[in-house]
């Protein structure tokens, strides 16, 4: 058996008797392949596409992607991936993408791919919009109309800006907001704030408002974070902040809320104010005071206070056509409940009374004790 040349012929060659004629389905098969290697060849000479490293994994999706409003902004924050498309560790991350679906009327709706258009590209290294904060990531949208609802996607994007995952779809309506509070007003109680403030009727632009869902209460204490007060929106324009401590500094600040399709808009800020709530109550009176004269003046004794805290009692005392009650310990007895009133002269009649007071800010005072009289 004799092998066939690439052409189908035998060894013998163009003139070689063991020439045959060839299987026209190969021949056609051979044309066609090499046909095409030519014009990949061809091809090859012209335009050519981006290299794409078979080691390069797209990224993931963004993190903690979240759409909330502030002021007269939608604002929009996520944390960058760490991982690629396969779950391994992200080597590669330039920027991010921000899309977004602009829909006429203000209730949820599903917006068409076709309806996104880029609204930012946010270069990680070099910002030019937006605000990167390490790993995360701020953008404000500002070009906001009245009546409509906004729907925004994220992705972010490698060295060579091909994106990777996109984010979840998140909406928000917007519509005119309503009129700022003021003259908020924090009144401090003994743990307790009492808040208040007039009522708003209009929306920023003047025109009435009909739509009012409440209020929203900030607080900040010293000069800690600001954290929302009430999750549920106030009916009212005032509240009763109970949930303080004493001594500590406290700053609010309120916005008006209005409902527009399944969202809030909140209102810009009042002006903040600050009240600081302390101990009011005093210790209880103290009790079973007693007057012995000694050799070495008027002793006193009383019960011991059972006030927690307790910083010390005081002692005043009244002679015989006296007005008036003086005080007789500038500075409080703190060691035990007992006094020498050694200022006494023979024959004179003495009135007393003691009083307990309290560590706080203000030195709480009890009421007076009982008096006791006594004749040295």
């Amino acid at each position: 058996m004799k092998l066939k040349n690439f052409w189908g012929r035998g060894p013998g060659g163009a003139g070689g008797r063991d020439a045959r004629p060839t299987d026209p389905c190969l021949l056609s098969s051979t044309i066609t392949l090499l046909l095409l290697a030519f014009l990949l060849l061809v091809g090859g000479c012209g335009k050519k596409l981006a290299p794409f490293s078979p080691d390069a994994v797209l990224p993931g999706k963004v993190r903690e992607f979240r759409l909330s409003q502030e002021g007269d902004a939608l604002v929009l924050s996520w944390l960058i991936p760490r991982q690629n498309l396969l779950g391994q560790p992200l080597t590669q991350i330039q920027g991010c993408r921000v899309l977004r679906a602009e829909v006429k009327g203000v209730e949820p709706a599903i917006p068409a791919l076709d309806d996104f258009v880029l609204l930012a590209d946010i270069d990680l290294a070099y910002p030019k919009v937006g605000e990167v904060r390490g790993e995360a990531v701020l953008y404000q949208d500002r070009n906001l109309a009245p009546e409509k609802r906004y729907y925004y996607r994220v992705a972010a994007y490698d060295q060579e800006r091909y994106p990777g995952a996109w984010s979840q779809t998140l909406g928000h309506s917007w519509g005119r907001l309503p009129r700022t509070p003021r003259d908020l007003k924090a009144v401090a109680g003994d743990r307790i704030v009492r808040l208040s403030w007039p009522p708003v009727t209009q929306l920023a632009d003047g025109s009435p408002v009909r739509d009012l869902a409440g209020y929203r209460l900030y607080r900040r204490a010293g000069e800690e974070a600001w954290i929302k007060l009430n999750p549920e929106p106030l009916p009212g324009p005032s509240f009763q902040d109970v949930a303080v401590l004493n001594d500590v500094a406290y700053s609010y600040k309120v916005r008006a809320l209005r409902r527009v399709g399944p969202d809030f808009l909140e209102s810009e800020e009042s002006p903040v104010r600050t009240a600081q709530p302390e101990k009011r109550t005093p210790p209880p009176p103290v009790l079973n005071l007693v007057a012995v004269a000694g050799d070495k003046g008027v002793e006193l004794r009383w019960d011991p206070s059972p006030a927690t805290d307790l910083a010390g009692y005081r002692v005043y005392r009244r002679q015989e056509g006296e007005a008036q009650f003086t005080l007789l310990t500038p500075g409080l007895l703190t060691r035990r409940p007992a006094f020498l009133d050694t200022r006494t002269q023979k024959g004179r009649i003495y009135h007393y009374y003691v009083t307990a007071v309290d560590n706080s800010r203000r030195a709480n005072e009890s009421m007076p004790s009982e008096e006791a009289g006594i004749i040295y």
